[in-house]
Parts: C-alpha cells; sequence; structure tokens
C-alpha cells in the first residue's frame, strides 16, 4: 500500500479538523434549522398515516410505516482515526449494534448507497440478523464486496435500474438513481474505485472500501397501491444534476414528503444542497452525514464533524425553500414522525 494513501487520508482528516473534540455537544444550530435531541424508539406506527424515521449516526436511518419498515445505510462500527491512518483493520462493533439496531422484525430492505466503510461495513452483520428474505439494495461494487460474506441472492445491483421503479414488495417501492460524492480534498473523492469482480474476502481497512457508483433513492410507502409517504435520501452530498429525480417525478402529483440529505463537505459543491431542493420541494428536510463518525459511538453524545458550516449552509437554503418548510438536524437516535399530507 503506497504510503501517500495513508498520509492523503491524514491531511484530509485533519484539513476537515483534528482537534480534539469535546466530551459534550458544543453546536449553536442557527436557526431556521431545528435540532431533534436522542429519544426512545417508538413502536411501529399501526397507522399507516404516519411514517416514523429514527436517525442512526452518519448517513444511518431507520424509515418505518404501517408493518414495514427500511434501514439505509445503517453504521455503528465508529473507528478511531489512528486505525484508518496505520491502515489496521476494521473492527465491527457487535456489540454496539446490538445495542442502538432499531428492531428489525419488520424489516423489508436494506439499502447502502456506496461502499465507502460508513456506509457498507456494518451490513453483513446486520444482514446476517435480520429474516434471510431482507435483500440488500446498492451498488455492483457493493455486491461484489459482500458476496464472500451475503449470500449471492441477497444482494440486488441496481446500477442498471437507475431511474426506474423497483418493487420491493406491494407495499413498498424504491427508484435508485446515479449520484455523487462531494470531493474530500483538492477536487478529489478518496477510494472512488469500482469493483467489478467478486472480492474474495470483504474489504479489511479503511482503503479497501471503494465507494464504486453512489446512488440516491426516492422510496415509496405505498397502500392500495397509491402512495403515502414518498421520501427522498441522499447520504452524500453530490454536484448539480447527480442523484436528481427523472424529469416529471413525480408522475402522479404526489410531492416528496421528506428529503433526508447529507452534508458532510457540503461548502466544497457550489450549489449544494439549492438546486436539489428547487427540483424536489419538499415538505420537510432532515440534515443527515453532519456529525463525527470516528468517536465511540453514543446515544447520548452526536459531536458534529469540525468544519461544519452550518450558518452557510442555512443561508443557501434560505434562497430556496419557503419559510414554513422545517430543516431537522438529528442527534443520533433522534425520531421524527411525520402525518400523511392529505
Amino acid at each position: 500500500m503506497p504510503v501517500l494513501l495513508p498520509l492523503g487520508l491524514l491531511v484530509v482528516l485533519c484539513l476537515w479538523g483534528c482537534e480534539k473534540q469535546s466530551d459534550t455537544v458544543s453546536l449553536t444550530v442557527p436557526p431556521p434549522i431545528i435540532p431533534i435531541a436522542a429519544g426512545p424508539y417508538p413502536e411501529q406506527p399501526a397507522d399507516p398515516a404516519w411514517l416514523n424515521m429514527v436517525f442512526l449516526g452518519a448517513g444511518g436511518v431507520h424509515l418505518q410505516n404501517a408493518g414495514q419498515s427500511v434501514l439505509a445505510d445503517p453504521f455503528f462500527s465508529n473507528q478511531p482515526i489512528k486505525d484508518w491512518i496505520l491502515l489496521r483493520d476494521l473492527v465491527v462493533r457487535e456489540d454496539v449494534i446490538d445495542r442502538y439496531l432499531p428492531a428489525t422484525n419488520d424489516l423489508d430492505a436494506i439499502l447502502v448507497a456506496h461502499a465507502h466503510h460508513d456506509h457498507a461495513m456494518d451490513v453483513p452483520y446486520i444482514a446476517a440478523q435480520v429474516d434471510s428474505t431482507v435483500k440488500v439494495y446498492g451498488s455492483e461494487t457493493l455486491r461484489n464486496s459482500l458476496l464472500s460474506v451475503i449470500d449471492p441472492g441477497r444482494l440486488v445491483a441496481l446500477n442498471g435500474q437507475a431511474g426506474h421503479w423497483v418493487a420491493i414488495n406491494d407495499s413498498l417501492r424504491i427508484m435508485p438513481l446515479l449520484s455523487g460524492h462531494a470531493p474530500h480534498l483538492l477536487g478529489r473523492v478518496f477510494n472512488s474505485d469500482r469493483i467489478t469482480q467478486p472480492l474474495a474476502q470483504s474489504p479489511r481497512t479503511v482503503m479497501d472500501w471503494q465507494s464504486g457508483q453512489t446512488l440516491s433513492f426516492v422510496l415509496d410507502f405505498l397502500a392500495s397501491g397509491q402512495t403515502r409517504f414518498r421520501v427522498y435520501y441522499q447520504s452524500s452530498a453530490a454536484d448539480p444534476m447527480e442523484g436528481y429525480p427523472p424529469h416529471g417525478l413525480p408522475e402522479d402529483g404526489k410531492p416528496v414528503d421528506l428529503a433526508l440529505l447529507g452534508v458532510a463537505n457540503h461548502n466544497r459543491l457550489q450549489d449544494y444542497p439549492v438546486s436539489l431542493l428547487r427540483v424536489l420541494q419538499p415538505r420537510q428536510v432532515v440534515l443527515l452525514h453532519w456529525d463525527v463518525f470516528w468517536d465511540d459511538y453514543s446515544q447520548t453524545v452526536t459531536q458534529p464533524a469540525p468544519g461544519l458550516d452550518l450558518k452557510a449552509l442555512v443561508r443557501k437554503i434560505e434562497t430556496v425553500l419557503p419559510a414554513d418548510v422545517p430543516v431537522y438536524l438529528p442527534g443520533r437516535g433522534a425520531v421524527l414522525s411525520l402525518q400523511e399530507s392529505l
């Protein structure tokens, strides 16, 4: 492994901010962003007119509606920075996952937006804990990275289905969208190769986890064939047009009820998320991937990533969103309940 790779990673992290983090959140959230603290996990809403979202940290969320649920980018195994730099084998924190993973008896799908470690490395363990009929949806790179540890029949590569609806069951469908990833440094995304052949073993170090094609998703929760909730999920900030829904969506006139948007490195993109929000026109927005993911995972404390410029983000958001559209910044374990719009 070339020395420049860990050194480059160190530079990225130091530019992002390598100062010691405090033991409590010292983040002043500027209005109109609304902070949400961690709360008890809700029971599965029996009323299909309600949708629950639980923020798990980084890009991870759990979505629940009337007897069904979806995990997207579930990640709990935060790794110390020194393990990144020294290219040590990453350790899946099974004890942390067992403690904080939401109930999955109603789980229908696991979505993975790209195959960096903070989006994908916990998926094999989680897949082993849930019903064997639950499939993992992501890119060809994700599938090839995990074929040695997850049954091939449960890994679905979506690259060729971008812009088309994929039915999970009668009550849930997803539309994968070809998206992008904000640069880490000097306009470059690290670990961005595509894995085109199955790996003999799953990735071990940070540098082994190659992102491959990044995806965004539209999720529709259905009742009697009609969309009750439409969710847009993009866990990584991206340039304009990357991850955008096809022109004409929603074709049925259903608006986006909830936009889940990753904001890590948003300041390295000129127009994010302004042009995307202009297209989506969502009812509510939740900001993801704003937090440190190399601390000891806890849902008591969620620390902001160094260099997170919320004021600049607010200035951009205010140019496009109406004042009555709430924008939330959740802590790990925070719950948002959304009622169906009539």
